[in-house]
């Protein structure tokens, strides 16, 4: 191999590693929450990054129970989100001071969690507040509904899988 055909390879692999680096550093956490949610006519609110369809929940008090019925009376394949979907809401910057499209006047949201015995799980969507978890009743407590677009977890799967090589914060599909 010639010297200059030694530096064209050496470039091409430079600019290569560059665009693929620069590629895993870009956040989804940037993209602004108005430009990342697509609210319809129906307030069906769409995560353009994860491609999930949200409905934000009557703005009164709720318990597990009660949040489970109002998500069953909605039909179709309407469900409690897990605590990681609610995670990765919090990380796109939705939070009590940010609602953006999900406003309501509530701090705590219910999800399910596999690893707890009643799988109820209490989202803080408080920058101020830490806690997370499932006690008593409380106020603040509020109920969204999410809908999976087809082929969702096998696609998240793949998708979350690779962004997780670049470091990005969605490696919480896999913990418990």
């Amino acid at each position: 191999m010639t010297v200059k055909g030694f530096f064209r390879t050496a470039l091409i692999t430079f600019t290569l590693f560059s665009l693929i680096l620069s590629g895993c550093m870009l956040s989804t956490s940037r993209i602004s929450i108005h430009d990342r949610f697509l609210v319809s006519e129906e307030n069906i609110i769409t995560d353009m990054v994860t491609g999930l369809q949200w409905i934000v929940g009557p703005n009164r008090d709720l318990d597990w129970y009660e949040a489970r019925i109002w998500v069953a009376s909605l039909g179709g394949n309407w469900r409690l989100p897990y605590h990681y979907e609610l995670e990765e809401l919090y990380d796109a910057n939705i939070t009590t001071l940010t609602w953006g499209p999900f406003d309501n006047t509530g701090w705590l949201v219910w999800s399910v969690d596999f690893t707890r015995r009643n799988m109820s799980h209490r989202f803080s969507f408080s920058p101020y507040d830490v806690y997370q978890g499932a006690r008593g009743a409380e106020s603040g407590e509020r109920g969204f509904a999410v809908l999976s677009p087809p082929g969702y977890w096998i696609n998240a799967q793949r998708t979350f899988r690779s962004l997780n090589l670049c470091g990005f914060p969605l490696f919480r599909l896999y913990s418990g």
